[in-house]
């Protein structure tokens, strides 16, 4: 079980009192769920004021008073007259987005990116690399860049990036500290909830394509990885009338070969791609019922799109023919088809920090 981490006044986790043994939830833990909500209702809806807090999170307007005053002490909101044409203009609470920062790498086996994000989670510095040798350099690059608090740096790794975290931590540097290890498909996961459509009811899918097929599940609001950790690998699996796999038939590298065979449009492969993607969502759909399915990944964006129209056909299509149940959602494009990842891993620190997990 996660154990309650809470903020202090300068922003950064406060521990429990050794002297508090109170069995359940104390003050400091609800202040504290308080506190991280009302940074999620900034992040996701920008400014707010007291009264629309209040209305959000269910609290009298004396107690959301009390939240902003310990966040606005930490320096993580201001307070700022809202811009209106009536004589009264009320007080509206807004995140600090330089009071924090937070450093996400995604690495992949031909090497992979760096991002840092403020405290309102937009990107302010972007870096790639070939080798994990030259994350060091590369943070350093971009380390005058960040003039508040670094909380932290999530790093989400791709199938077949097998890195030591030894090797790893010596890279990054003593500086660039706590270090938070995840899988790609749980970062693009993160990112859709907090940045793109959040937490739908029946829970969230996010395929990505790459180098590989493979699926982020989010089930009752936490991430399904099943027991021996391989949920969501679909890329092995077989379908259509060929028996072939996602991986052989919907990756970037299968297009490439596709098109370095000679052929002038992608059409036929959008098509055979669409229709083992779209069989593989009936799978998923069976089995977890999700109320979003949504694909991302390294396709370029107008053969994602066509990806996905030819999906939307192919269940159109199926369900004329009363072959799928049309409760099954419709495909759609992650939010941030090509930053979901990267921004994933930059937004753990925050999660474990500041903004509700």
């Amino acid at each position: 079980m996660k154990t309650a981490r809470r903020l202090s006044v300068s922003g950064s986790p406060r521990a429990r009192d050794p002297s508090d043994v109170r069995p359940g939830i104390s003050p400091v833990d609800i202040a504290d769920h308080n506190s991280r909500t009302t940074l999620g209702l900034l992040r996701r809806f920008g400014p707010l004021t007291r009264q629309e807090l209040s209305r959000r999170l269910g609290l009298t307007e004396p107690a959301i008073a009390g939240i902003v005053q310990r966040l606005a002490n930490a320096g993580l909101v201001a307070g700022r007259k809202r811009a209106s044409t009536t004589r009264y203009a009320a007080l509206e609470f807004a995140l600090c987005p330089d009071a924090a920062f937070s450093l996400g790498i995604s690495i992949a086996p031909e090497g992979g990116e760096i991002v840092l994000i403020d405290l309102s989670c937009a990107i302010r510095a972007r870096i790639g690399f070939t080798d994990v040798k030259e994350i060091g350099e590369a943070i350093e690059s971009i380390r005058h860049v960040w003039s508040g608090k670094l909380v932290g740096c999530g790093v989400a790794l791709a199938p077949g990036a097998v890195i030591n975290r030894a090797t790893l931590e010596g890279s990054i540097g003593e500086g660039v500290r706590p270090l938070y290890m995840l899988d790609d498909s749980e970062a693009a996961i993160g990112a859709e909830r907090a940045l793109g459509i959040g937490d739908p009811e029946g829970g969230l899918v996010t395929i990505l394509i790459d180098d590989t097929v493979r699926a982020g599940l989010l089930i009752g609001g936490r991430p399904f990885r099943g027991i021996h950790g391989l949920a969501g690998q679909i890329g092995d699996m077989r379908s259509g009338v060929d028996g072939a796999t996602l991986n052989e038939v919907a990756t970037s590298p299968s297009l490439e070969r596709y098109m370095a065979a000679g052929n002038a449009s992608a059409d036929a492969w959008i098509t055979v791609a669409a229709r083992h993607l779209h069989e593989a969502v009936l799978a998923i759909s069976g089995f977890i019922a999700p109320g979003a399915i949504l694909i991302g990944g390294s396709l370029p964006g107008d053969i994602l799109a066509s990806v996905i129209s030819s999906m939307a056909r192919e269940r159109e299509e199926k369900i004329r023919d009363l072959v799928i149940a049309p409760w099954i959602p419709v495909v759609q494009p992650a939010t941030h088809p090509k930053d979901g990842v990267v921004l994933g891993a930059a937004l753990r620190p925050f999660n474990e920090t500041l903004f509700p997990a």
